[in-house]
């Protein structure tokens, strides 16, 4: 069983790196004794921590109080004339208060990779995960559980993700931003040959896709990292018209309505479909979900000051908040100086698929993406409109979306995509999910087709803008 782990892992890797694989990369590695023996360490190493990682998660079962409260739009918020809006005494009361003396501001360096979460750019910024921008999956999930409280069944999807289309699966590093030769098997020595991990900002991949909040489609100038002012300026404009000068839930529902139909119909290979669109989908609702002072739904409110702190937005003039005029730069992103309590409970992934289903409700965006001949290819088009049925459906769309990524080596990469998304299983049994998809090892490349047809749509393979597009 190991010495399969590790033929897979080698040949997955390749696959990742390359969507057609080159068999002189495989060659090269199946054949680089330092390489065998660094990738057969760290997969021990991995099953002998497994059990402990499993036994140590702390899941919670249901949707997270409040949730109800929060679908429902209602906030409860003081008026503070220093600070602006700030959760009343009740809500703060006995929650952790931020920023931390052990984990100051820093910029990044020139050398240091950020992306487009702004999320992981504060950790990095203020050193809980590395600050060069390079993390593993246990760092992630480390950082985002201290200063977010993300549940780490919603940490390990996301980490876990990225890792497989975007990082050295390996070592379980990836890049925060964009591709960076510090991540690879030998910590990139062997990149020249396999080339370089895309890191989460990877166009098309699974922690990243169009329509964002605040970057623009890749496929537009080619630049799906830098934060864009004038897209702030736009949901802070909603803050005020839909949230009463917060971003509600309510205010960036209507901002990503906005965002998708202008990213349709500016982008011609504009790409939209599951399961990276429920990542995009579940972006927006991390905006109220944790960058809130305090729980939202419990007396949180997603003000103005910890909303652009957290996004690196600095208003051009102060104490123009309520201006829909007002315009922004960008600075690093950080935690509120003045002061920022995290939420009180753990969001775990039945909290953020009924936020996700919250937004793909109100916006009713059609799954595809832009064809060859620039027509509309759907992606699935029957969707559950029930938190449990929809947190299920995205269950098969994750696990079908990794091996379709990597078609050319579907029988060996099988095994390997099984073994680390073995990680994710808890998180979707406490949606009730049954957690049965096969072990696809030696599975016919046509059985992946179909799994990928169901769950994801004719528009993975179809659409120019998802990694199954072949230019003939």
């Amino acid at each position: 069983m190991r010495s399969s782990l590790i033929y897979a892992s080698l040949a997955a890797y390749t696959a990742l790196a390359f969507p057609w694989l080159r068999p002189e990369g495989l060659d090269a590695l199946l054949n680089h004794p330092e390489a065998r023996h660094e990738i057969k360490r760290r997969l021990e190493e991995h099953e002998r921590t497994q059990s402990d990682q499993i036994a140590s998660r702390q899941l919670s079962t249901g949707l997270v109080n409040g949730v109800v409260t929060l679908l429902g739009g209602t906030l409860k918020a003081v008026v503070d004339p220093i600070l602006g809006l700030i959760p009343t005494n009740d809500a703060v009361k006995g929650l952790k208060k931020f920023p931390e003396a052990n984990y100051p501001f820093q910029a990044p360096g020139p050398t240091d990779q950020r992306g487009p979460c702004p999320g992981l750019n504060t950790l990095a910024n203020h050193g809980y995960i590395p600050r060069n921008g390079i993390a593993t999956i246990g760092q992630i999930n480390a950082g985002t559980q201290v200063l977010f409280n993300m549940g780490v069944d919603l940490s390990s999807l996301l980490a876990t993700g990225g890792a497989i289309d975007g990082g050295d699966i390996i070592s379980q590093k990836m890049s925060i931003g964009g591709a960076d030769n510090r991540v690879g098997v030998l910590n990139g020595a062997l990149n020249p040959i396999l080339g370089t991990p895309s890191g989460i900002a990877g166009h098309g991949k699974f922690n990243e896709g169009d329509a964002s909040a605040t970057r623009l489609d890749f496929y537009l100038e080619g630049d799906n990292i830098s934060f864009r002012p004038e897209l702030f300026k736009q949901m802070h404009q909603q803050a005020l018209a839909k949230g009463n000068g917060t971003y509600s839930v309510d205010a960036i529902k209507e901002h990503f309505k906005n965002r998708y139909a202008a990213s349709k119909a500016a982008n011609k290979q504009f790409y939209f479909n599951l399961p990276s669109s429920a990542v995009v989908m579940g972006a927006y609702y991390f905006i109220p979900g944790f960058f809130s002072n305090g729980t939202i739904g419990a007396g949180g409110v997603a003000n103005e000051a910890s909303i652009t702190s957290f996004y690196g937005a600095k208003p051009t003039r102060q104490g123009a908040s309520s201006d829909p005029e007002l315009t922004y730069t960008h600075m690093p992103e950080r935690i509120p100086e003045q002061g920022w309590y995290r939420r009180a409970t753990p969001m775990t992934i039945a909290e953020a698929v009924g936020g996700i289903l919250d937004v793909y409700l109100y916006a009713k965006p059609a799954m595809g993406g832009g064809g060859a001949d620039q027509s509309f290819v759907l992606g699935p088009v029957d969707v559950p409109n029930n938190p449990q049925a929809f947190g299920c459906f995205l269950y098969n769309a994750v696990y079908a979306n990794f091996p379709s990524e990597l078609f050319s080596t579907v029988t060996l990469v099988s095994t390997v995509a099984n073994f680390f998304s073995g990680n994710l299983a808890p998180g979707y049994k406490t949606l009730g999910c049954t957690v049965n998809f096969p072990d696809a090892s030696g599975t016919p490349k046509q059985t992946y087709e179909k799994w990928a047809k169901t769950y994801t749509g004719d528009a993975k393979m179809k659409a120019v803008g998802s990694g199954w597009y072949k230019k003939t």
